[in-house]
């Protein structure tokens, strides 16, 4: 599916929905674009700063729909044109080096702590004991994680122990058009299609999810599930959701999900943040001060995806620098350098993550926060994060006007006021502070 045609069916999906306010559509959302970064990231262009906070309000929604209409998963940003240009030409630069490193999916590259040590012991342990108790072995957890590596790991390292064995690894996508195509084909492809699939020793199917409501695909999946179990041949799935909770399947495919290991990737916790970070950072022959490693696991280290991103647009930054190669990056420069990207939620809750999350939100500068901006988007997201920092980090009004650059404990007073009010008056404002808030705290 193009780009327009994809926009096109969500444009409609927004107009049948509440999810936005028609004069909010016609304003803000209608005359965006989207557009690709990589295999597995779209952008929503817009031309209007208030269009990123308006979309970013539904951002869950939109991503649910986008991944379920490409049946695959994305992740989605919103940037604006100028953006936009700026971020496909580190893209590019980036697709260009990974491909001539030819960096391959394995378990040596996959950065084990706490959040994901169970599923990565169990994708290990499975080398040497395929098709008995682990069997299925069923991978969950959000998007950014990192179960696609575990898989590709686990094909990988089968080809090279176990080059006997017919092993396959599928797209929920691809499998999908396999199985239609056969139906298309009759009879005779049918027979083909499902000897062939008797021929594979290990099954390996990414991204479950993406399978849900797809009638004669799942009866056909099930048949092939049943006999893989039988003959003791491995099965191996990742979902972004436990078995149970997946909608759309026959209960009795659920139940077979079940019967096997079910292990959870969990979002990386400081620790295992740090670790990747070491990583990813040494791969890029980045040498950052502790405290700058430090800065981007609080701020971005929610996924493996956003740490990745990060360490790739601060290596792109300083590749026309060439006195900085070999030096140790500090602080300040790490926050200067990112000063215009949004953050993430995690992590240690700062001042400056405050103001980050709410410019988010707002579709404003950060540093159009400290400054004295009189544009009303900008007066809003100064007085919100005015006020949360005195909430969630129980500053008195005069440190916050210091934090504030400079401002009169007074100023403090009368936007936190006008914060209350807001809330106490507005329904919807409300509910959009209750969302900012979460999003720094969670």
């Amino acid at each position: 599916m193009t780009n327009i045609a994809l926009w096109k069916e969500i444009k409609k999906w927004l107009i049948s929905s509440d999810l936005i306010e028609p004069n909010v559509y016609e304003e803000y959302v209608k005359s965006a674009s989207i557009e690709d970064l990589s295999e597995n990231q779209k952008v929503i262009v817009v031309n209007k700063d208030l269009s990123k906070y308006y979309l970013e309000n539904i951002v869950k929604e939109l991503k649910e729909k986008i991944s379920k209409i490409l049946e695959k998963d994305i992740s989605i940003s919103f940037l604006s044109k100028e953006e936009f240009k700026k971020e496909k030409k580190i893209s590019e630069i980036i697709i260009s080096k990974k491909k001539n490193n030819g960096r391959d999916f394995n378990f040596e590259s996959f950065i084990s702590g706490k959040s994901n040590s169970e599923a990565y012991n169990a994708s290990k342990a499975l080398i040497n004991n395929l098709g008995n108790k682990w069997n299925p072995l069923f991978i969950y957890g959000d998007s950014g994680l990192g179960k696609t590596h575990l898989l590709k790991a686990i094909n990988n390292e089968l080809n090279v122990q176990k080059n006997d064995l017919n092993i396959k690894y599928y797209a929920s996508n691809d499998f999908r058009k396999e199985i239609l195509d056969s139906l298309l084909g009759g009879f005779k492809e049918i027979e083909q299609t499902k000897s062939e699939m008797n021929e594979i020793d290990v099954l390996l199917i990414d991204d479950i999810q993406f399978l849900a409501n797809s009638g004669k695909t799942n009866e056909i999946f099930f048949n092939i599930f049943n006999s893989f179990i039988e003959e003791g041949k491995q099965i191996v799935i990742t979902s972004d959701k436990f078995p149970e909770l997946l909608n759309g399947f026959d209960k009795r495919l659920v139940s077979r999900f079940n019967q096997g290991l079910s292990v959870k990737i969990e979002p990386p916790d400081v620790e295992t943040a740090l670790k990747i970070i070491d990583y990813k950072t040494q791969i890029a022959n980045l040498n950052l001060a502790t405290e700058s490693k430090k800065y981007i696991a609080s701020h971005f280290g929610t996924d493996v995806r956003k740490i990745e991103g990060i360490i790739n647009k601060i290596e792109f930054k300083l590749i026309q620098d060439q006195e900085s190669v070999g030096e140790i990056i500090e602080l300040d420069t790490i926050q200067k350098l990112l000063e215009d990207y949004s953050y993430a939620p995690g992590g240690e809750i700062t001042v400056q993550k405050i103001k980050s999350v709410v410019a988010q939100n707002y579709g404003v500068n950060v540093k159009s926060i400290d400054a004295k901006n009189k544009v009303s988007s900008v007066v809003i997201a100064r007085h919100v994060s005015m006020y949360l920092t005195t909430e969630l980090m129980k500053k008195n009004y005069s440190e916050v006007g210091i934090l504030f650059g400079g401002k009169d404990h007074t100023t403090v007073i009368n936007a936190c006021n006008k914060i209350k009010k807001a809330i106490a008056e507005d329904k919807i404002f409300k509910n959009t502070l209750k969302k900012i808030k979460k999003d720094i705290t969670s």
